[in-house]
């Protein structure tokens, strides 16, 4: 069947309509909500016809839709700039929790609207999405597997959550699995980096392409094998990396200083070098593991011009960087930097969480603290707000007694009811 003359002129026009119906309906949860794009599609274009459309042009139409949600699938229509990312389920459904039900016999899947994609690996796999954001999602892993593929793009922020364990990731493809009896997660990384931070180490371990990362929790045993010739069980247990010795940090401002962040120095910093080029594209290379080429690059560059001058995403990816290498003092500096120079940015607010994770390393419970609760001031529902939470509620037990963190606590089981420190949580609360 072919379209008339004036079903043909309507097609142009529709196309337009298509592209901006599209990018309102992607990322709708079921299969209702995406009908409800089209109708919208072909009301709106049936308004330039008299209200009547041949079969030919409302088939063109769901073919487009489709064609458009399959592009979306694939990163090509990006959400705009300070967009939440929206997500469709595949094989399953969503419940109200952000909990993932296998349809039948499939297995779902989570097909996010920059093109980040999530499976479940195996059908007793119980994964959340806990959290959407700009830059990414938090996805929480219950038991079981899954496998991602996490599209790179600048910005892009992404945290899995299996127990205890939070893997950051930029951009790379994994499997990730958790069994809650054994208290034992398996990674195992396809391309690309990322860290996984967790209770048996101080720091977060990197990993790196092709990296079997294999965590006993009950015995604390870490152990890091090459893909192609590991087999599990084949290879001894060892200890978790030593962190290197790292240099305090500054307390967050205390009270309503306004000029107390500006006021932070970091410590003494290398003269400039070697010129260093024009392109630096350190979130790409952050993505690919190449680590220790960003800290190489700004040490040609200089660490104080690179302090002074460096962009937002290019301190975030050199504090990253620092910190997966053991680079604690460098890390430090970006991420004071970060603070003083990006004041108010969520970048900012995301190094006051880090210097948090380093201080507790560093200095103790105490000094940790202080830069946990201004995280959660300057961003309450920010990507790291059930992590900051929880580890608020546990140095307040340890600093202060467990009545004094039976508060958070409850504040953490309503916020975070599904999170990493319910169990905790729970505890405290059961206390008398």
């Amino acid at each position: 069947m072919k379209p008339s003359d004036g079903e043909e002129a309507l097609l142009a026009p529709a196309a337009r309509v298509l592209v901006d119906e599209a990018r309102r309906s992607l990322g709708a949860r079921s299969l209702h909500q995406r009908s409800r794009g089209l109708a919208r599609v072909t009301a709106r274009v049936a308004q330039g016809s008299g209200g009547r459309l041949s079969p030919w042009v409302v088939a063109a139409l769901g073919c487009g839709v489709v064609a458009a949600v399959g592009l979306a699938g694939r990163g090509l229509l990006h959400p705009a700039r300070g967009a939440v990312l929206s997500y469709l389920v595949e094989g399953g459904t969503c419940a109200a929790d952000g909990s993932l039900h296998p349809a039948g016999d499939r297995r779902p899947t989570l097909r996010f609207s920059d093109g980040t994609q999530v499976e479940l690996a195996d059908p007793a796999a119980h994964v959340r999405v806990a959290a959407v954001t700009e830059h990414g999602a938090r996805v929480a892993l219950d038991g079981g597997e899954l496998h991602a593929h996490v599209v790179h793009w600048s910005g892009a922020r992404w945290l899995f959550e299996a127990g205890p364990f939070t893997v950051t990731v930029t951009g790379t493809a994994f499997a990730l699995s958790w069994a809650p009896d054994d208290e034992r997660l398996d990674l195992r990384l396809e391309n690309g980096s990322l860290a996984v931070a967790g209770p048996v180490s101080d720091q977060p371990i990197a990993l790196r392409s092709g990296q079997w990362l294999t965590v006993h929790l009950q015995r604390r045993e870490v152990v890091i094998r090459d893909l192609p010739s590991v087999t599990m069980g084949a290879v001894d247990a060892a200890p978790p990396p030593a962190a290197s010795a790292e240099a305090p940090i500054p307390s967050p401002p205390q009270g309503n200083d306004p000029g107390a962040v500006a006021s932070a120095r970091p410590h003494a910093l290398e003269s400039p070098g070697e010129p260093l080029p024009l392109k630096r594209d350190w979130a790409t290379k952050l993505a690919t593991g190449e680590l220790d080429e960003i800290v190489a690059e700004a040490e040609r560059w200089g660490l104080g011009a690179c302090l002074a001058e460096a962009t937002s995403g290019e301190l975030a990816a050199l504090a990253d960087a620092a910190r997966y290498t053991k680079r604690g003092p460098l890390a430090t500096q970006a991420l004071l930097a970060q603070r003083r120079r990006f004041a108010g940015s969520a970048r900012a607010a995301e190094a006051a969480f880090l210097l948090g994770r380093l201080t507790e390393t560093q200095e103790g419970p105490a000094a940790a603290l202080s830069w946990f609760e201004e995280y959660l001031v300057e961003a309450p529902r920010g990507a790291y707000a059930a992590e900051a939470l929880g580890r608020r509620m546990s140095l307040v037990e340890k600093t202060a007694g467990r009545e004094r963190a039976r508060t958070i606590a409850q504040e953490y089981l309503r916020r975070f009811p599904g999170g990493t420190y319910a169990g905790a949580a729970r505890a405290l609360v059961r206390t008398p």
